[in-house]
């Protein structure tokens, strides 16, 4: 070996590998989303899409890595060009700010409901579910490329594809088509393949007849025996075996459901449900009791506790294996210990004609017994059937209802507190028209705590406000189209569906927790203690939650339709009470006209919507993240740049890569000392073989010193000993490579080690302490290869 330094050039290689690896990884990610095609009637709506994305980031990202690019730039790269390309195909603009922003939001925000809703193949006659699955397929082609390509982890990307088939798995009843997977398992399988080869070929060229050919070689053969072989086979176990278990654990990365259940809760739709058996006509007897109450009222079957915008259903519910029907049951959540109680006794029996997995109860109740697995929710303390074969029809049960007087003095109706409720029953859609809100700040402008709000809201819509009760002329849904509608000064026609809907709302938007209920207004005495609901009593209305009676009935709709309203809700209030009979009060009737007033005063849980000016609308009006959102995102993103600080930053990287080469073979000393001179500054001789490459570092080498000069001397007389490990070192390498197996004494792996670590001592010994620093924090070899 000569001193003499060789003439350094920077040769990139072949463009076409580079292209290649990026093209298989992007196809492979492809055919793996083609598995999606059974949600949606009209798959080109998100493969056309993809398939163009894909096309540019294989053609991007393999620029970039063929450019030489550091690793972070190309990965920052392809996630904006993604984020470009998914925003435009979403709102047809390009950067993602503003009104753009809040438009792919509520996209996605209908994709999801849509997906919740209806059962799979889903058409275009309802919101499109097309922007969720573009999105999503857009995170894992830039995952999947990313990975495999410009990380160089394949095994990892795999990850990704098992991740992709394992969703229609979890929810479609056929599962994926059989193309699917094995498109995505075969170029898997490349992925590997190139992966093993780009790896040997490091160690040099193959030697033979076919030493050109990507594909054959006894090295490449080799290596696809020791790696592609065993990971590819893994991961296609895995693939096949994992998604039997995903159902089993509630796993569904979308959210996507299939539309008619999967053995668990059932939940339908007891509004639309409702208004289709008021309509039949026929007064068809449903619920017989036999009880000690004297006047048995309400009847509820199940309480909605979602409003999207577009109609209420009943949310996420928490029903436990435990919470059955067997027994005593707990009072409903913020019920004080004082209010006084009377317990009734009801038998029950439901008819053939009632087919719900509702089970129909007393509001509240301290026991039920009842036949087969009926659970209730503890937060809103209404029965499900949890068993997929389990309906009402025929089913008879007993249970004891509680009674319960709250008094007139108000004492059981403070405001709500943080933390008492979830935000579920608060949260007030941004789509929500001006016009209820406004109203709903109008008409309570006289109260100064949540309950007086309550009571002016109900009389209003009973008596001030010019209500009618039609069930014929009444619009249809709950939606904010129609809720608008029926609050306009030319509406106000409808029945207990919108009176119930706006009034939750409108409480919502006051900051009350509301939700509506769904049940049988009142019974038909048939007998000294039996009583008869009928399909005609069907009838919904809002429950609203105060600290100290938890949540209550009220009765917004007027006279037309329900003549009594609670008792607890006739306490006067500004001037005016509720009259039982619906008529009009002395208080002044609020309209769309009238006058903005002072916005009510704070209370202990008062909502920022209640405090501000009526004109003026918050982020969340405007239709921005809500908050818990903003905060859980915030949260995730200091987490995730925690972990790499912890786990993955370029410094443990670097750490953790110098331990491994080093305790390796001899080439993986070799290309720890590359490494190094990376990050030291040197510029690496692209192309040359190992002694070439040991004679320009001669160069370079100092002798280790407790205290390195500013300006160390170098060179091979400068530093014989670390002269003297690199010889070694090149030699061993050499053999390693190019000498036939057995050849030659393989080196103790201990003395390559001292001779690598004592070169790279060197090389750091021969910079300037800036340089080393540098190498230190910021080490480039993590980003180049």
């Amino acid at each position: 070996m000569t001193s003499a330094s060789p003439t350094i050039t920077n040769r990139r290689g072949p463009f076409g590998p580079v292209l290649l690896l990026g093209v298989v990884a992007v196809l492979t990610t492809w055919a793996a989303l083609t598995a999606w095609r059974g949600f949606v009637e009209m798959p080109g709506s998100y493969l056309r899409p993809l398939a163009v994305l894909a096309a540019l980031l294989a053609l991007s990202g393999a620029g970039l890595r063929w450019s030489g690019a550091p690793r972070w730039l190309t990965t920052l790269v392809q996630i904006v060009l993604a984020t470009v390309f998914v925003t435009h195909q979403i709102t047809g603009s390009l950067l993602p700010v503003g009104a753009t922003a809040t438009e792919i939001w509520q996209s996605l925000e209908a994709s999801v409901r849509t997906a919740r809703q209806y059962a799979a193949p889903i058409g275009d006659r309802v919101a499109p579910v097309w922007p969720l699955l573009v999105v999503a397929g857009a995170v894992v082609l830039v995952l999947v490329e990313t990975l495999a390509c410009t990380l160089r982890r394949v095994p990892a990307a795999g990850l990704g594809l098992l991740a992709v088939y394992a969703l229609p798995s979890g929810v479609l009843d056929g599962g994926p088509d059989a193309l699917s997977f094995l498109g995505a398992a075969g170029g898997f399988l490349v992925l590997l393949h190139l992966e093993s080869r780009e790896h040997l070929l490091r160690w040099g060229r193959t030697v033979g007849p076919q030493q050109d050919s990507m594909w054959r070689g006894n090295p490449v053969r080799e290596a696809m025996r020791a790696g592609a072989g065993r990971i590819g086979i893994t991961a296609t176990a895995l693939a096949l075996v994992v998604p039997l278990l995903l159902p089993t654990v509630g796993v569904n990365v979308l959210d996507l459901g299939t539309g008619k259940g999967n053995g668990d809760i059932r939940i339908r739709k007891p509004i639309a449900d409702m208004r289709r058996d008021l309509e039949r006509g026929e007064d068809v007897p449903l619920v017989r009791l036999r009880t000690d109450d004297p006047s048995p009222s309400y009847l509820r079957i199940s309480v909605l506790n979602r409003y999207t915008g577009d109609e209420w259903s009943s949310g996420d519910r928490d029903v436990a294996r435990d919470d059955r029907a067997d027994g005593s049951v707990p009072l409903p959540r913020g019920l004080s210990e004082d209010v006084r109680r009377t317990t009734f006794d009801y038998d029950a029996t439901v008819s053939e004609q009632l087919d719900s997995t509702w089970l129909p109860t007393q509001y509240p109740i301290s026991a039920v017994d009842a036949p087969g697995d009926w659970r209730y929710d503890p937060s809103t303390m209404d029965f499900l059937a949890a068993d997929d074969g389990l309906d009402t029809r025929g089913v008879s049960y007993t249970m004891t209802g509680v009674a319960l007087d709250f008094g007139t003095d108000r004492s059981f109706f403070r405001d709500s507190r943080t933390g008492d409720v979830s935000e579920e029953v608060l949260h007030v859609p941004s789509t929500v028209p001006p016009l209820v809100r406004n109203l709903a700040r109008d008409v309570t402008s006289g109260a100064t705590t949540d309950y007086e709000r309550a009571l002016l809201l109900q009389r209003w819509f009973r008596q001030d406000g010019g209500f009618t009760y039609d069930l014929q002329k009444a619009p249809k849904g709950t939606g904010n189209q129609t809720l608008e509608g029926f609050l306009a000064r030319n509406g106000r026609v409808g029945y207990c569906e919108q009176f119930a809907s706006a009034m939750a709302v409108m409480a919502r938007v006051l900051g009350i927790p509301a939700r509506v209920a769904v049940g049988f207004l009142q019974p038909d005495q048939t007998g000294t203690h039996t009583w008869v609901y009928s399909s005609h009593d069907l009838h919904a209305w809002p429950e609203l939650y105060f600290a100290g009676s938890g949540w209550v009935r009220f009765e917004p709709t007027p006279s037309g339709r329900v003549q009594e309203v609670p008792a607890y809700t006739r306490v006067p209030v500004d001037g005016g009470s509720d009259d039982p009979r619906g008529g009009p009060t002395n208080a002044t009737s609020a309209g769309p006209g009238a006058s903005g007033t002072a916005a009510p005063s704070a209370g202990p849980n008062r909502r920022p919507e209640i405090d501000r000016d009526p004109g003026t609308a918050t982020g969340a009006d405007q239709g921005g993240l809500p908050l818990p959102v903003l905060i859980g995102g915030a949260v995730v993103l200091v987490l995730l740049l925690a972990g790499i600080a912890a786990l993955g930053g370029p410094t443990a990287v670097r750490t953790r890569g110098r331990r491994t080469r080093l305790a390796g073979s001899p080439d993986d000393v070799w290309r720890e000392v590359r490494a190094t001179a990376i990050d030291l500054g040197l510029p690496w001789p692209a192309g040359r073989s190992p002694r070439e490459s040991g004679a320009f570092l001669l160069g370079h080498l100092a002798t280790p010193t407790d205290r390195p000069a500013e300006r160390p001397r170098t060179g091979p007389e400068a530093a014989p000993e670390a002269a003297d490990a690199l010889e070694r070192l090149v030699l061993a390498v050499e053999h390693a490579r190019y000498a036939r197996p057995g050849a030659v004494a393989t080196l103790e792996r201990n003395s390559v080690a001292e001779d690598g670590a004592l070169v790279l001592a060197a090389l750091e010994a021969g910079v300037t302490p800036r340089a080393r620093r540098r190498a230190r924090w910021v080490p480039m070899s993590v980003w180049r290869r």
